[in-house]
């Protein structure tokens, strides 16, 4: 009789532990991460020369987030919270908004946009005031820093200031101090065109001429479309800078040039958010995950801007020990600082909400140097010589 009481008490006991077990599983916070990107958004067309002939294939970066969410699972055991990713593909970039929206109404206060710089207007509108935070992870666009200046973005890709801040260090660093610039027709080339020439400026650099290019192989046109006669200009130059989005004319610069010099921008030194060869901080563990869980894709920028985005979440509610949006936020846009297997520690800039980061200056396979380059300084932190700095940025979103 007493062994068929213990048999019962133990039944008892086994069956309450079952019962907090499974009532702590319910009490688990959930953090909830929405993915909003474009239905067959056109960045992502593949850069062909021929219809047989594709130069650079372009995929979308939610992988980079789904490989923050792997890593983040160790974690979530120690907070005791759950982290979910939600990929919600929208019609239109005038869609991104209402798609934010009707997710933060269900429960989703961080949200990672892929999208166009024309996306950003509407969604700073509709966000302004709210409990939530939009993750810039592919959009370059210096216009979302400085004019936009909306509180409730965070800007993890790196601005077109800092991407060309990062080239004009290096060349500069190299002696290489007369350039010529090839500009190409759309509107992204005259941005990246700007941005170049004023980081040039900035540390002291010359433009010494701006080539006008035209796109296409026309022979009645080859004065504007051929590389060797556009660089036959009066003055010498000790490197080429190339603005071409469309990268027809990029490809065909380098070996074509009247004067045997190195080529940067669009082609062969590239200012990047990540490369697949970079081998340092932590980067090949991180570009071998990657690579297993694309099924072999390479790590791009806006893959590591995604991956990031989630690792600043995680690292948020790790860190205040807490599943609560204001202190998590607080974190992220306070003193917050998180590994970017880059180097220096990543933060957010208070006055623009850009991320401070290195760069990575690359050719097609190696990563040449990273920037800031050595000897370039900062009174504060070196990676404020990157980009808008707060004297200079017209967004003070810290005042």
């Amino acid at each position: 009789m007493i062994s068929a009481l213990r048999v019962v008490l133990a039944l008892i006991y086994f069956a309450g532990a079952l019962a907090t077990a499974a009532a702590q599983d319910v009490q688990r916070p959930l953090i909830n991460i929405a993915f909003v990107e474009i239905e067959n958004d056109p960045r992502y067309e593949p850069v062909r020369a021929y219809e047989r002939i594709i130069l650079k294939a372009r995929a979308h970066p939610f992988t980079g987030a789904e490989l923050g969410l792997d890593d983040a699972a160790p974690l979530a055991r120690m907070l005791k919270a759950d982290f979910a990713l939600q990929r919600i593909t929208v019609k239109s970039p005038a869609d991104v908004a209402s798609a934010v929206l009707d997710a933060l109404a269900a429960g989703t206060h961080f949200s990672l946009i892929d999208a166009p710089a024309e996306s950003f207007k509407l969604l700073a509108a509709a966000m302004r005031g709210r409990d939530a935070l939009a993750f810039n992870i592919f959009e370059p666009a210096d216009s979302l820093r400085r004019d936009l200046c909306a509180p409730e973005f965070v800007h993890v890709y790196p601005s077109r200031a800092q991407l060309m801040d990062g080239l004009a260090q290096f060349v500069v660093s190299r002696k290489w101090r007369d350039l010529l610039v090839f500009e190409g027709p759309s509107p992204a080339d005259a941005a990246m065109t700007a941005a170049f020439s004023h980081s040039a400026q900035k540390f002291g650099a010359r433009i010494v001429a701006n080539q006008h290019f035209k796109p296409g192989t026309d022979p009645r046109e080859r004065e504007q479309n051929d590389p060797e006669l556009l660089s036959a200009i009066n003055r010498d130059f000790d490197a080429v800078f190339v603005a071409d989005e469309a990268f027809d004319f990029a490809r065909r610069v380098p070996y074509h040039l009247s004067r045997p010099r190195p080529v940067i921008g669009s082609i062969d030194l590239e200012s990047v958010a990540w490369h697949w060869t970079w081998e340092r901080h932590g980067a090949p563990q991180v570009n071998s995950r990657f690579e297993r869980k694309s099924g072999g894709r390479h790590m791009a920028g806006g893959d590591w801007a995604a991956w990031m985005a989630v690792k600043m979440i995680v690292q948020s509610a790790l860190r205040t020990e807490s599943a609560d949006f204001s202190r998590e936020r607080a974190f992220i846009l306070g003193d917050g600082s998180f590994d970017g297997d880059k180097g220096l520690a990543v933060s957010v800039r208070p006055w623009d909400h850009q991320v401070r980061q290195a760069v990575l200056l690359a050719a097609p396979y190696e990563v040449v140097a990273d920037a800031p380059v050595e000897g370039f300084l900062h009174r504060l932190n070196t990676l404020d010589t990157l980009g808008d700095d707060e004297p200079e940025s017209p967004c003070h979103l810290n005042r």
